[in-house]
């Protein structure tokens, strides 16, 4: 199998967020603001990845974990050494952290529920690689993916980042507009985008976990684009052998065999070396028509539309010539 890093830089508007995840997860209604035309977009960074044999991409397994690397490599490559504050909302109370500041207990739906269940929130500061991995309950073993995969993105909602967190209950408090209106139906309606110009006003950066197909996806929005930030996904890319693959929009809505297509022709324009990835094979005739249908179905808001069957007119009956 071929494991690969996704990822796109784009610019975000908390008025116009878009969709997340193929439906899988949304965005919370955005509310109205005073100052809609002075709303400042936000850059985002969104980071995921993948396991699959040719550049088809057909038997894809996404996710940020089926690349070999887990979210606390990518969020320490990204901002090391700089102070994490981790919140929780809608959490299990078997899942509060032994050192979690802020805990509040309360009744809720759980997504797809009838009964309301004990749900809490929490907040922890969060010092070094070792407890963040703690944590989100990752670990570097690649057998641990599939854990990994279902584990990560429950375990916590995300991180904010800011260096100095001496009342780490007043920034838990600008938090709350973010995620504390969360809906779990389904899909679950976690964050409000319209919450983040106002909490990145006093942090540099908020790591939000969504969905992939598979697995998590880390998504960064900050007021300001990361310094490095191709070199600092090479070098956790290259230690893990994974392929870093650019995307032009967040890979967790994007299809991996297009973005595969594009770096290829981008590889044979600059380097000399082979592609890593080998080429699909081609399929049956009778197999490519149903995977193209297939494929577009799952790939595109809309179904392809039906082309109408042409009917042919009845043969005349034997005697009676046909209209000119």
């Amino acid at each position: 199998m071929i494991r690969a890093l996704g990822y796109s830089e784009t610019l975000f508007s908390p008025r116009d967020p878009g969709r997340l995840c193929r439906g899988r997860e949304r965005w919370i209604e955005p509310y109205d603001t005073d100052s809609k035309d002075d709303t400042p977009s936000i850059h985002r960074i969104v980071i995921s990845g993948a396991a699959f044999t040719d550049d088809g991409a057909a038997d894809a397994r996404r996710g940020l974990s089926f690349s070999g690397i887990d979210v606390a490599d990518v969020i320490t490559a990204l901002f090391p050494r700089r102070g994490l504050l981790a919140f929780m909302e809608d959490g299990h109370p078997a899942d509060i952290p032994a050192d979690a500041q802020g805990v509040e207990a309360y009744e809720g739906y759980r997504a797809g529920g009838r009964t309301e269940v004990g749900q809490v929130r929490w907040h922890l500061v969060v010092e070094g690689p070792q407890a963040l991995r703690d944590l989100l309950g990752t670990h570097e073993s690649p057998a641990g993916a599939l854990r990994m995969a279902s584990a990560a993105d429950e375990r916590v909602r995300g991180f904010v980042v800011h260096d100095d967190l001496a009342d780490p209950d007043a920034l838990a408090e600008r938090i709350f507009p973010l995620v504390g209106f969360s809906t779990l139906d389904s899909p679950p309606a976690r964050y409000q985008p319209s919450a983040l110009p106002e909490l990145l006003e006093v942090v540099d950066a908020v790591v939000l976990l969504h969905r992939d197909k598979h697995g998590p996806a880390v998504a960064v929005y900050a007021r300001e684009a990361l310094p490095k930030l191709r070199e600092r996904l090479e070098k956790i890319a290259e230690k893990e052998s994974a392929l870093l693959v650019p995307f032009a929009i967040p890979p967790m809505l994007a299809r991996w065999d297009r973005a595969l297509a594009e770096l290829r022709a981008e590889w044979m324009r600059t380097r000399t070396d082979e592609f890593p990835v080998p080429p699909a094979p081609e399929p049956a005739p009778h197999e490519r028509a149903r995977g193209r249908g297939w494929r577009f179905r799952e790939e595109s808001d809309e179904a392809p539309a039906e082309t109408p069957a042409v009917e042919e007119a009845p043969p005349a009956p034997e005697g009676v010539e046909g209209e000119e």
